[in-house]
């Protein structure tokens, strides 16, 4: 009877174990909630918006990483939330979004926020992951995925050849930022373009000189990125070496 005792206890532990291993997948998988107080709302052009709000001292994230906005005041949660992309890194101390006012029911109570009003974020992932390595790094960016795009050129500059693409429709936001950065040294270029065309014949040289030996990051409109992503195939790029942010932040 001990020995029965003893082994219904040791199975006890063990599941219980493997209960916390599972929950706690869970927790990081769907993120915790946060609070986000707003600092500033800038209209910078026609329906382009810079929001800018405070950082939780217990919040972090990596660079190219988006979260699920929800915003008070609308009860349909199929009309509350949206994803956007953080277009800032933690060391800035201020979480930054970039989008358009497409004139649905959240992107217009988005913009009507004023300050110190307050938005909650959770369900923090990422698709632009970058690791360690030496492999030059090959953005594209259309309109405003540019957002995902510009933080992960702040965390990588001076450490990784980076050229970017900025097919902009107008989105020059970080413009300036960028071309500045890019006079500091050889090590980032960035460009940018009026069609998709252009940046394909732009991008066609640094193909061809790095291949598979870059990594290849695709930010902005889906048919933009998925225009990028046939035009990086067929020029012989695996699939493997392309990220890919449809930026869902439009609708």
């Amino acid at each position: 009877m001990k020995r029965g005792r003893k082994m219904l206890t040791i199975i006890i532990i063990i599941i219980a174990a493997i209960l916390v291993v599972i929950m706690s997948g869970i927790f990081v998988f769907l993120g915790r909630s946060q609070t986000l107080s707003v600092k500033s709302t800038d209209n910078v052009s026609d329906n382009l918006y810079v929001f800018r709000f405070e950082k939780p001292n217990n919040m972090s994230w990596k660079a190219g990483s988006y979260i699920k906005v929800t915003v008070p005041n609308i009860e349909d949660k199929k009309e509350n939330s949206r994803w956007l992309t953080i277009a800032s890194n933690p060391d800035e101390n201020e979480i930054v979004l970039l989008t358009r006012n497409s004139g649905s029911k959240f992107k217009q109570e988005l913009t009507d926020l004023q300050i110190g009003e307050k938005v909650n974020v959770s369900w923090l992932d990422k698709n632009l992951e970058v690791v360690d390595g030496q492999e030059p790094i090959v953005c594209f960016a259309s309109d405003v995925g540019i957002a995902a795009i510009r933080p992960i050129v702040k965390e990588w500059s001076s450490k990784r050849l980076i050229i970017l693409n900025h097919l902009d429709n107008g989105v020059k936001v970080f413009n300036k930022e960028l071309t500045e950065l890019s006079k500091k040294g050889q090590d980032f270029t960035y460009e940018t373009s009026g069609s998709i065309e252009q940046s394909q014949d732009k991008l066609k040289k640094v193909v061809d000189k790095y291949g598979n030996r870059a990594i290849y990051l695709l930010s902005g409109k889906p048919d933009d990125v998925e225009t990028m992503k046939n035009f990086l195939e067929s020029a012989g790029i695996s699939k493997e070496k392309i990220k890919m942010d449809s930026f869902k932040g439009l609708k």
